[in-house]
């Protein structure tokens, strides 16, 4: 591309200008920038990577008991959950903490916060349902997903997984089954095994996410206590489930009054400044069967014996910072409809209270702005380090079978060759300072043996170029073993 000078001469503009615009094109991935060497074009480049996305899955549509795995434990020891290195595996911790942009504005905010509390106030718990500040913040929030919601329907948590928790607690018993995307979440799997309950998974498309056709169908052989599902860009795959979808699954879940529990941790991630924010199904369920402000309207039909009772509020939202702002910030709410008044003793028993500090902290960064201004920063930033990612799989991976093209999130799903293990590469990785996600976390069946999810929520580093490099040949030496045997 033409150096900065030479474009600002030749078109009269202000280097200021002429720099945003190469900023969007590598946004985009149409331009890379090369250190002291200027701009170049990739998009030729990007031509020849397009691979395949993944097959709809096809689990076993049976209940499944859940086990959880070592493997798990060991990545969350290692602090790489969303990560090709663990955090000890950094040669410069500095240097590898100074390629990732630090939010400033949020730590002022925080600081200010614990200075501004007296002594006195930190001896008191906090409301049991959060700060009203921070949950007014959230219900302005939330509206740009079209759902109408107050103060008084959010409850603060300590993260989307106790919120996913206290769902569950309250809508189901031991023994009961819920039914699951497959690949799903492993911390909602995480959950099914702790909370003694059984998993049945449906297939799911890499791109538009659980099939609706699936569920109707387990919905006719399995009495499903509760779905969980992620419909906006859903870990592993990154997908993203059509409105259409998503209005089928509420007119088959409603009328049974099936909870739905909707994780929307990754609600704010949508590729692009302009990208709007894709509809919750809690905001749908509203604009379909009315608002839950609205008295429930029950009817009974005289010649059947089924209630034909649509009252919302089936669907339970949750959600947090920690994929959009900070994994060290433990906020989360959740937006729990009919059972508000449960989850709320239920948040009692299981944390008590949040902390007001942090609140109070977060509660001024939203007021003022510093979300919005940190969120159109990370979206090109994320979309950028997909597309790179994409041309390092192509170069260092290319035995890759099929890949998922996210448009938002912070990872993909990467099929291998049918014969690789990535249970097995997990601990060969291991022994060279990589940390993977293998496929096998994300199912209760042993499926997906020779799957990966990688993430792209950090920035290409040299180190983690490097990390990309040997797995690619690692998996090269399985399939030459396999081969050979």
């Amino acid at each position: 591309m033409p150096s900065v000078r030479n474009l600002c001469e030749t078109t009269g503009l202000s280097k200021s200008t002429v720099l945003s615009a190469y900023d969007r094109l590598e946004a985009d991935g149409l331009i890379e920038a090369r250190p002291r060497s200027g701009f170049f074009v990739c998009y030729q480049v990007l031509n020849t990577i397009k691979l395949k996305a993944p097959e709809i899955s096809q689990p076993s549509l049976t209940p499944t008991p859940v086990s959880s795995d070592q493997v798990l434990i060991d990545i969350m020891q290692r602090g790489a959950a969303f990560d090709l290195l663990s955090s000890e595996s950094h040669s410069d911790k500095k240097q590898a903490a100074s390629n990732e942009p630090e939010n400033l504005e949020l730590r002022r905010c925080l600081a200010r916060a614990l200075r501004r509390q007296s002594y006195q106030e930190q001896l008191y718990y906090d409301n049991p349902a959060g700060l009203l500040s921070l949950r007014q913040q959230l219900a302005q929030r939330m509206a740009l997903s079209g759902a109408r919601v107050n103060a008084d329907d959010l409850l603060i948590t300590s993260g989307c997984q106790h919120s996913l928790l206290l769902a569950l607690m309250a809508t189901t018993s031991p023994g009961d089954l819920v039914a699951l995307e497959s690949p799903g979440f492993y911390g909602a799997l995480q959950l099914l095994e702790t909370l003694d309950l059984k998993a049945l998974e449906l297939s799911s498309d890499a791109n538009t996410g659980i099939s609706p056709e699936a569920l109707a169908l387990a919905l006719e052989h399995w009495d499903i206590k509760a779905l969980i599902l992620t419909p906006t860009f859903a870990t592993p795959t990154g997908s993203l489930m059509p409105d259409a979808h998503k209005r089928r699954i509420l007119e088959l879940t409603v009328p049974r009054k099936i909870p739905i529990i909707e994780d929307d941790i990754y609600g704010e991630l949508a590729f692009g400044i302009q990208s709007s924010r894709p509809r919750s199904l809690y905001s749908l369920e509203q604009e379909i069967f009315g608002s839950r402000n609205d008295k429930p309207q029950v009817e009974k039909n005289k010649n059947s014996k089924e209630d034909t009772n649509t009252t919302t509020g089936t669907v339970i939202l949750c959600s947090s910072f920690s994929k959009c702002l900070s994994r060290d910030l433990r906020i989360g709410w959740i937006a729990s409809g009919a059972y508000h008044a449960k989850i709320q003793r239920l948040k009692l028993v299981t944390s008590l209270a949040s902390s007001q500090t942090q609140q109070l902290g977060l509660s001024e960064f939203l007021s003022s702005g510093g979300l919005n201004r940190h969120l159109r920063s990370l979206r090109e930033r994320l979309q950028k380090q997909r597309v790179q990612l994409q041309v390092l799989i192509n170069k260092y991976l290319p035995m890759a079978v099929s890949c998922s093209e996210p448009q938002g999130g912070l990872c993909l799903w990467l099929e291998l060759p049918s014969n690789v293990d990535t249970i097995a590469l997990y601990a060969e990785a291991r022994k060279e300072g990589i940390i993977l996600a293998p496929g096998a976390l994300f199912s209760s069946q042993s499926r997906y043996q020779n799957f990966l999810r990688i993430s792209f929520s950090h920035h290409w580093s040299d180190e983690r170029i490097a990390a990309l490099k040997k797995l690619g040949a690692l998996v090269d030496n399985h399939l030459d073993t396999s081969v050979e045997q």
